[in-house]
């Protein structure tokens, strides 16, 4: 079984490897993702970070988005083992977030350069589901982890915290066509993890108490 310590270790860790990985590969690629017709701050079609995985030191954000995917699913587990349940759907929230990450291993396939205009490969293929899939079932998460957060006294601050993630990731993800707006999405989605990951972390270090089930 996952301890609470080494879930919430994994949801510290996994946001910031993955945000540090894209910057140095970012600017280790520059123009090769320019060359691919991708805009820094503008429109395009090019995916970023996705598009990385295609140049020349492309298999380190294979390996990014696996290990990234791998420590949300550990920190799902810790963090649905660390918050009280009340039964109904109290395991949707920690199920939805265990199929984002699941879905960030499976955008370890390598996507198309152009995805908006069809995929062209099987792999690209299964890697556009996988983003779709991530997109739609990381804003679950939030949602259902907001009525959880908010049962239990020692999360129900971070039950509003989720809940203003919730709405400020729907905004963020129309205006996420620029990649201005695709940079801000991402970070309020880490920011999201590592803030509930640090107060995991805390929550792990108080000798344990009986959970109510």
């Amino acid at each position: 079984m996952v301890s609470s310590r080494n879930a919430a270790l994994a949801g510290m860790v996994g946001p910031v490897v993955f945000a540090l990985v894209a910057v140095f590969l970012t600017f280790a690629q520059y123009g090769f993702m320019v060359g691919l017709g991708w805009e820094p701050l503008g429109a395009s079609d090019v995916p970023w970070p996705s598009g990385l995985a295609l140049g020349p030191l492309g298999w380190l954000q294979v390996l990014n988005f696996a290990f990234f995917g791998l420590t949300l699913i550990f920190f799902a587990l810790g963090l649905h083992r660390e918050v009280a349940s009340r039964g109904g759907l109290s395991w949707a929230g920690p199920t939805f977030l265990v199929v984002s990450g699941i879905s960030l291993v499976l955008a370890a396939f390598k996507t198309d350069p152009h995805p908006m205009q069809g995929p062209q490969t099987w792999h690209g293929a299964i890697h556009l589901l996988a983003f779709i899939l991530l997109v739609l079932s990381f804003l679950l998460s939030l949602f259902f982890w907001w009525r959880r957060l908010g049962r239990d006294p020692r999360w129900r601050g971070y039950a509003r915290y989720t809940l203003i993630t919730a709405i400020v990731y729907i905004v963020l993800l129309f205006a996420s066509t620029w990649q201005w707006g695709f940079y801000l999405f991402l970070g309020v989605v880490l920011a999201w993890i590592e803030v509930m990951a640090i107060h995991l972390r805390s929550q792990a270090e108080i000798p344990s108490t009986p959970r109510v089930r």
